[in-house]
């Protein structure tokens, strides 16, 4: 059962695992600029089925959206790189909040997300060692965080609709060979005629990337 959720700070909506009182693992989403947690928590029912061990939570950003008043920011996109270098600064806070909360190492967590949410999870993922990153329409705004890949580095999944109109697929390609560059293993996925979305496809995708890279028990 859902349930809204304090971490740290941080507040978002928490699925359990279907068959374990104990969270084993978890699948961490990170909303788009001007959505909240809940347009990210519609996709728990269908990714949450790779591990009947794993959690679900999807948080809210911590900044209100100047755009739609009613949804959220984890930075002005007037911003672009300065703004995901502030914001990775909230995010690390929140990804070490998550970790002591359900007493899981990176290495149990797959974190990802959508468009901006993609953007935060592309520039501050790679300093933690998770199990795998999923970006799905997002972008590499900077490289700064970027350290060369180890044998512990997180494994890559992009997603993006070859008709978006909003972070061009070319971001795609781009953030691909920065990251390749640096030893990243990284797997991409190019939908035809899909615009700033997810699609089933791209849902499968992922599906398959934490089935995949999720460590079982």
């Amino acid at each position: 059962m859902a349930e809204i959720k304090k971490v740290g700070r941080f507040e978002g909506v928490f699925q359990p695992p279907k068959a374990s009182v104990e969270v084993k693992s978890l699948i961490v989403l990170l909303h788009g600029w001007g959505a909240d947690a809940t347009d990210m928590f519609g996709l728990a029912p269908f990714l949450a089925q790779a591990r009947e061990e794993c959690g679900f939570f999807a948080p809210n950003a911590p900044y209100p959206c100047a755009g739609t008043p009613q949804g959220r920011q984890w930075f002005d996109i007037l911003e672009g790189e300065y703004g995901a270098m502030s914001a990775s600064e909230d995010l690390q806070e929140l990804l070490r909040s998550i970790f002591d909360e359900f007493s899981l190492p990176p290495s149990d967590v797959i974190l990802g997300g959508f468009s901006q949410g993609g953007m935060m999870t592309l520039a501050v993922g790679p300093l933690f060692d998770f199990a795998g990153l999923i970006s799905f329409s997002g972008a590499l705004l900077t490289e700064k965080n970027l350290k060369r890949a180890n044998n512990s580095s997180p494994p890559i999944l992009m997603i993006h609709g070859d008709l978006d109109d909003v972070i061009p697929a070319s971001a795609l390609i781009d953030a691909q060979s920065h990251l390749e560059e640096k030893g990243y293993t990284v797997e991409v996925v190019l939908e035809k005629g899909v615009g700033h979305s997810i699609d089933e496809k791209g849902l499968e995708s992922a599906r398959k990337f934490i089935d995949e890279h999720l460590p079982k028990e």
